[in-house]
C-alpha cells in the first residue's frame, strides 16, 4: 500500500514544483508602457517588445500609443502608466503639478525635430532675418516650439519677435511654407528632405550638424528619455530595473545591426510605414541621435538641458527643486 501512495504521490509531488516553478515566469509582473508615437525614435522600446526582453526580464508589458507626448503624460500622471517613452520637458509639467517625477535613462543625444526650414524663394537666409515674421509650428507648447524658440533666442531673437502659427499637421505645414503664409517652419527630418527633393525649402537650422548643434546647445543633451513618477520607483525598484535592463538590451541590438535588420524587426509596430523609410530614418537616428555613450543620463549633458529649460521659462532661473538628484534616477541597470 506504501509502495502504491508513493508511486501516486510522487508524479503529483513533481506536477505541483514545475507548476510552482513555471508560473511567476508565464505572468511576469506587469508594467503599463505609455508612448507618444509609433515611430523608430523610440526603436528601443519596439525593439525591447518585439525581441521579448521585457519578458526575459521577468515583466508583462502592455503598451498604450496615445498620439501625443501629452497625452502620455497625463497618463503617467494619472497613475495609468507606469513608465513613459518622452520629452524630458514633461517631467518637469508633471513635476510642478505636484507629482515629483524622475528620469531613468536617455535613449538619444540630440532633439531630431528642432530643425528650421525657411521658404526657398524668400530672401530669409539667417534667424535674424525672421525678425517680425510668422514660423508654424505643430502646436506651440510642443517640443518643437521650445528648440525653435531657444534656437531664435541664440539667433540674436527676442522673446516677441516671432509670431507663432499653430498649424497641427505636417501638411498643413508644408503648405504654409509652400503658399508663403509662414516665412519659416519647425521641420522633421522627413519634412527637410522634401523640401530640399521639392525646391521650395531652405534650411537655417539642421540639427543633423554637429558643429551647428554644439554651437547653440554647446552639445549633447537628453531628448527623448524614459520617466516614471518618483514614489512608483521608490516603491517598485525593482520592476524599474528591470525595465530599464530590457531597453539596454535592445540599445546592444541596435548597437549590433543594420537599420535594415532594425526595421524588419520593427516594421510590425510602425503603424504602416514602409520598410524603407523606416530603415532610411534609422541610419540617421543611428548615425547621429542616438546615444554611443551608454542610456544612463550624466550630469553635464543634464546641466545643458536644464540651461535649455530655464531659457525657455519652463523653470526659474534659481532651479529650485530641479536639480540633478531632484530628476534623474539611476536605478542600478546600467
Amino acid at each position: 500500500m506504501t509502495q502504491i501512495l508513493r508511486k501516486l504521490w510522487v508524479p503529483f509531488f513533481a506536477m505541483l514544483m514545475c507548476a510552482g516553478s513555471s508560473a511567476p515566469m508565464a505572468a511576469g509582473m506587469p508594467i503599463n508602457i505609455s508612448a507618444g508615437v509609433r515611430d523608430p525614435i523610440y526603436a528601443h522600446l519596439y525593439v525591447a517588445l518585439r525581441k521579448g526582453y521585457l519578458e526575459e526580464e521577468g515583466l508583462q508589458p502592455k503598451l498604450v500609443v496615445t498620439g501625443s507626448g501629452a497625452r502620455t503624460a497625463q497618463l503617467l500622471a494619472t497613475g495609468q502608466a507606469d513608465v513613459v517613452f518622452g520629452n524630458p520637458e514633461h517631467v518637469l509639467v508633471i513635476t510642478d503639478q505636484g507629482r515629483p517625477t524622475v528620469m531613468l535613462a536617455a535613449v538619444d543625444q540630440r532633439n531630431t525635430f528642432g530643425n528650421i526650414l525657411a521658404n526657398a524663394e524668400s530672401d530669409i537666409k539667417t534667424m535674424a532675418d525672421l525678425k517680425g515674421k510668422a514660423v508654424g509650428v505643430t502646436a506651440t507648447g510642443g517640443g518643437a516650439y521650445y528648440y525653435a524658440h531657444y534656437l531664435f533666442l541664440h539667433g540674436g531673437l527676442a522673446r516677441n519677435d516671432i509670431t507663432w502659427l499653430n498649424l497641427g499637421s505636417v501638411s498643413n505645414m508644408m503648405g504654409a511654407l509652400r503658399s508663403n503664409r509662414a516665412a519659416a517652419v519647425v521641420a522633421s527630418l522627413s519634412m527637410m528632405e522634401t523640401a530640399r527633393a521639392e525646391n521650395f525649402g531652405r534650411v537655417l537650422f539642421d540639427s543633423r550638424d554637429t558643429a551647428a548643434w554644439n554651437k547653440v546647445f554647446g552639445g549633447p543633451m537628453p531628448s527623448s528619455v524614459v520617466y516614471a513618477l518618483a514614489a512608483s520607483v521608490d516603491k517598485q525598484p525593482d520592476l524599474y530595473r528591470r525595465f530599464v535592463r530590457a531597453i539596454v538590451k535592445a540599445d546592444g541590438f541596435i548597437k549590433q545591426n543594420t537599420p535594415q535588420a532594425i526595421a524588419e524587426l520593427i516594421e510590425p509596430e510602425m503603424g504602416g510605414q514602409s520598410r524603407d523609410s523606416l530603415a532610411h530614418a534609422i541610419e540617421a537616428y543611428k548615425s547621429t541621435y542616438w546615444r554611443t555613450q551608454g542610456l544612463r543620463i550624466g550630469e553635464d549633458e543634464f546641466n545643458r538641458w536644464r540651461g535649455f529649460a530655464v531659457d525657455n521659462q519652463l523653470i526659474p532661473a534659481s532651479g529650485g527643486k530641479y536639480g540633478y538628484t531632484d530628476l534623474v534616477r539611476d536605478v542600478g541597470a546600467f
